[in-house]
């Protein structure tokens, strides 16, 4: 459906030009990196509501830096322009049928389907707007001469209520949905299930005689009695009544009763089912919102089944952005929108089934410490306030753990990022030269990554490292009561870590204890900018 959008001059995005995928786009990036606002835009220029902008006001939609940079000239040949385009690809009968959205009206200037959002000068005031820029007291920006214009491709208007195209979007908000409507759709949805369209007016009918009776039976034996008031208990006569009186239940629970969570997934159920007939464009943001890990499970399976509906998803969901697929990633930075490229199909494959969470945090951090185990992760962040008394969240550090095997993957998306560092702290396995040099030597060209180990075969895993480099210190330290202390932290490695944690938060042991160089040498170079 969505083959391409453009943005000038919207929000946060001064010119951003980005291809979307044809089935599912997941939008990922800190708090306040735009992924609302990308869902804003699209549905916003599906919708064709002028009422939608004139609810914002033009002063929060137009990007500040654009307007900044204008108010320094007042130059009215750069005055800013703003404009959201989505272009379709034509695969669909529905979009390559209709010549109302096909044409050259577009930022390209190339025959193309799409439609477009514009907000630009109006022309009818370009004489007040040269007045306003010539008055050496003006300071400020003249939203109010502004024209908003809903324009397909073809250069035709539309509005809201005369959209060009037959298919339909829905936008969920899982933070705002309605709830209460979301749970009368899917009674109404079983109330169709179960009442073929043949019996609705006769079951509808012989409720309504069954209604009155009961009613006369009612004032019949003084249960109910009129009074003075000029109105009195009546039931509906609607054709409607019987379905509106009847709810459903699950598991024996009414579903006006289900918790917030089931009840948002109930809501994008409704729109992912009930919408795949007619909607082929699904906004959603943060789906993940009131959900448990279960419930997040199903959601994923839904978003991932194949039912023709093209979904752009903002998230910050672990879950959801590796197991609807990597390659849908769309990350969002300093108004920037960029996809993962080249990525094997294998490493996609491996995010899909991996039950590490770890691809958001991974992929958003700046600077990466990897660790393969427990252990390592335990101890790298006491390591790193030994050495510069800091946590390393104040250096903008993160320490990821992830399984050994799995380091390749993680590098493999790190080279999409040349601003991002990544230092991976590994073990030798007794062999430095295969199990560490040439293994990774692949990633030695790029400058943003580093692989760190020992390079004595001899000290083969970290806990060997830790040992050999503090061997007095840790079998005077009363650790463990084992006669061999080195064995039990090879079996105990967790437990080990915990335990020379504690010590280490609690006496001076510290201040004796010797970091492994391999691991100094990595702290100290993803600190550095």
């Amino acid at each position: 459906m969505i083959s391409r959008i453009i943005l000038q001059n919207f929000k946060r995005y001064k010119n951003v030009d980005f291809t979307c995928n044809s089935e599912v786009n997941i939008f990922v990036g800190e708090n306040g990196a735009g992924k609302s606002t990308l869902l804003y835009a699209v549905g916003l220029v599906l919708s064709g509501s002028h009422s939608q902008i004139e609810r914002s006001s033009l002063s929060s939609i137009i990007n500040q830096e654009a307007i900044l940079e204008f108010m320094s000239t007042r130059d009215i040949n750069q005055i800013p322009e703003i404009f959201v385009e989505i272009y379709f690809d034509e695969l669909s009968t529905e979009i390559s049928s209709n010549f109302n959205i096909e044409g050259k009206h577009n930022s390209q200037k190339i025959k193309a389907f799409g439609l477009s959002l514009k907000i630009i000068p109006n022309q009818d005031y370009i004489a007040e707007i040269t007045s306003v820029l010539n008055d050496s007291n003006w300071t400020v920006f003249p939203f109010e001469f502004y024209r908003v214009e809903f324009l397909t491709f073809s250069g035709k208007t539309y509005s809201s209520y005369n959209k060009p195209y037959k298919f339909l979007h829905s936008i969920i908000n899982t933070s705002l949905i309605d709830t209460q409507q979301e749970i009368q759709k899917r009674i109404h949805e079983v109330y169709l299930d179960n009442i073929s369209a043949e019996n609705r007016a006769k079951v509808n009918h012989q409720y309504r005689i069954n209604s009155f009776n009961f009613l006369k039976t009612l004032r019949k034996d003084e249960l109910l009695k009129e009074n003075a008031s000029e109105f009195q208990l009546h039931f509906d006569e609607s054709e409607n009544s019987f379905r509106n009186s009847v709810s459903a239940v699950k598991n024996g629970v009414d579903i006006k009763n289900l918790g917030q969570g089931e009840k948002v997934l109930l809501g994008v159920e409704n729109a992912y089912s009930h919408l795949k007939e007619t909607v082929k464009i699904l906004l959603i943001e943060e789906p993940e919102n009131h959900l448990s890990f279960q419930n997040l499970q199903k959601l994923v399976r839904m978003l991932s089944s194949n039912t023709g509906v093209q979904v752009f998803i903002g998230t910050h969901s672990n879950m959801i952005a590796s197991r609807l697929g990597v390659d849908n990633l769309l990350f969002l930075d300093n108004g920037q929108i960029s996809k993962l490229k080249g990525l094997k199909k294998d490493t996609v494959r491996f995010f899909k089934k991996s039950t590490n969470q770890n691809l958001l945090n991974f992929s958003l951090g700046k600077k990466i410490i990897l660790v393969e185990g427990n252990a390592e992760y335990i101890l790298v962040e006491k390591f790193f306030e030994i050495l510069h008394s800091k946590k390393p969240e104040e250096f903008n550090v993160s320490i990821i753990s992830v399984d050994g095997l799995s380091f390749e993957r993680y590098l493999e998306i790190a080279t999409n990022f040349t601003d991002k560092k990544v230092v991976v702290i590994t073990d030798n396995d007794g062999d430095y030269e295969s199990k560490v040099q040439s293994k990774y030597s692949s990633y030695q060209q790029f400058q943003n990554i580093k692989v760190s180990s020992d390079l004595d075969n001899d000290n083969r895993t970290f806990e060997i490292c830790i040992y050999n480099c503090n061997s007095d210190l840790l079998e005077s330290s009363g650790l463990t009561k084992s006669n061999d202390l080195l064995e039990y932290m090879l079996r105990e490695k967790a437990e080990f870590a915990l335990r020379l944690l504690e010590q280490m938060e609690t006496d001076n042991i510290r201040e004796k204890f010797i970091i492994p160089n391999y691991i100094k040498e990595a702290i100290e170079w993803i600190i550095k900018d």
